[in-house]
């Protein structure tokens, strides 16, 4: 899900290869394929797949169940959690969610816990109104990235953007430091998991867990700055659960 460019990919890789030698009787596998397909997803040949935890419980919580999730090395989290940053354009008048009435929202899809869902919580909780009823015309753009270039051109003026997501580009990209603005952060929520098959997982949680701590914590700095992972931990299917909305 973070294999955002070949920095990252090879970074993830990295890791897992690393993992693979620390603990060789679980067979982690070495080979990441950067990919959202559910095919590819479902594949039996594909033991670990990391994706949003929406549509884990939304598409495949029959056949797939989480194992980890990462920790971001991001101000203020906690745990295996992660949230969005509300962004608006640099020269933007909005200085909250409530300014963003009647704009246009720019969605990375329907099924992004991210990008779309923790705004529908929080304009449902405390407005009492649906996104689409809000906003004045909802743009999905495919991607958190096209998300944050939609503003930037004008086409779009408000955005919800996962956290991690956003470090990552603002490294490949400073620019977007000067030309974007955050204007708040959603609640936090678990963070995407890595998931295997659920009728025969490869490993269990807890080894999949100190597999990749291990891994993490032997990897030279450039990588783990790269990942911006402090650690890994243990997550059930319960813990998205808060993801779908009442």
């Amino acid at each position: 899900m973070y294999s955002l460019d070949g920095r990252l990919l090879q970074a993830w890789r990295s890791l897992f290869i690393q993992a693979s030698n620390f603990y060789p009787d679980i067979d982690i596998p070495k080979v990441v394929v950067n990919s959202i397909e559910d095919l590819v997803i479902l594949d039996n040949n594909t033991c670990i797949s990391h994706i949003c935890g929406l549509p884990l419980l939304d598409r495949f919580s029959k056949c797939l169940i989480p194992l980890c999730a990462p920790q971001f090395n991001i101000p203020g989290v906690s745990g295996p959690h992660y949230f969005s940053y509300y962004v608006v354009r640099h020269d933007s008048t909005m200085k909250s969610v409530v300014d963003a009435k009647g704009r246009i929202f720019a969605a990375n899809s329907l099924c992004s816990n991210s990008g779309l869902n923790v705004l529908r919580h929080e304009i449902k909780a405390v407005l009492n109104v649906s996104v689409e009823d809000f906003f004045s015309k909802i743009h999905y753009t495919g991607s958190h990235h096209l998300s944050i270039q939609s503003i930037i051109e004008g086409v779009s003026e408000f955005a919800a953007i996962d956290a991690a997501t956003y470090e990552y580009l603002c490294v490949t990209h400073p620019v977007y430091r000067t030309k974007l603005r955050i204007i708040g952060q959603s609640h936090q929520s678990t963070a995407p998991p890595l998931v295997a098959h659920k009728g025969g997982p490869f490993c269990n949680s807890q080894l999949l867990t100190d597999a990749l701590n291990s891994a993490l914590n032997s990897l030279d700095q450039v990588t783990r700055n790269t990942l911006n992972i402090r650690q890994f931990h243990k997550v059930k299917l319960d813990d998205y659960t808060s993801q779908i909305l009442d």
